[in-house]
């Protein structure tokens, strides 16, 4: 299905609606893997392992499921759940989002309309640029697109920091909630943009060297200016 939902340019969910939660089985068919082909993730000899999970016979090592998180790309938690379907056992109460988890999600769509232009870049790059970045792989697709929807309940740190890395802005505006601390990153990040937009259309180009000059000293003293510290170490 996920070939045919490829080649038509379709999306999965709309050309082959699914009509109840997915289990162990719908993970792997929606990531396109047949069974054999889970082996080489769970670095085992033969796809028994995610066979009996699938059949409700033993559940998957903890090993198996942090593999196949990355594999079948959702989060951990999305592929415990399919997991205790599998086994037929009752579905857990939906955790609400957290405060964190909102705040977030909130920052994330102040810098969508504030510097993005209305568009961040897919959760994929995202996570690949915080993964890259922060030399760590911490997030993933389905990590990012919870983070994004609110869904996190409680984001870690280092997924935080990744994020802030792949956003290019620092991990403090992930870890406050002072709107004039956000206003000042948002603003800054947002001229950021703008600048690299002009110079990459050629913008400036007939000004003499003294003026680019002039204008680099004006950018960075005015932000030494904003961040000096006064005799208590906050900002004067």
């Amino acid at each position: 299905m996920p070939a045919i939902a490829a080649f038509l340019d379709a999306d999965l969910d709309e050309l082959f609606p699914r009509t109840e939660s997915p289990n162990l089985a719908d993970l792997r068919c929606d990531a396109g893997m047949t069974q054999a082909d889970t082996a080489r993730y769970t670095n085992t000899s033969s796809p028994m392992p995610v066979r009996a999970a699938e059949q409700g016979k033993r559940p998957l090592s903890d090993q198996a499921v942090n593999a196949l998180t990355g594999a079948y790309n959702v989060t951990r938690a999305e592929l415990l759940a399919a997991q205790r379907r599998s086994f037929g056992q009752p579905e857990e109460p939906r955790e609400e989002p957290s405060a964190e988890g909102a705040r977030t999600a909130r920052k994330l769509e102040s810098l969508r309309t504030e510097v993005y232009g209305g568009v961040l870049p897919s959760d994929a790059h995202l996570a690949s640029e915080g993964n890259r970045k922060s030399g760590s792989t911490v997030l993933t697709e389905a990590a990012v697109r919870s983070l994004r929807t609110g869904e996190a309940a409680e984001p870690a740190d280092g997924a935080l920091d990744a994020l802030a890395l792949a956003l290019d802005v620092p991990p403090v505006y992930f870890r406050q909630d002072d709107p004039e601390v956000d206003a000042l990153i948002l603003s800054t990040r947002a001229v950021r943009n703008r600048f690299t937009v002009m110079v990459a259309r050629g913008a400036g180009q007939d000004m003499p060297k003294e003026s680019w000059d002039q204008l680099r000293d004006f950018i960075g003293e005015t932000m030494e200016e904003i961040l000096a510290d006064d005799e208590n170490g906050r900002p004067a």
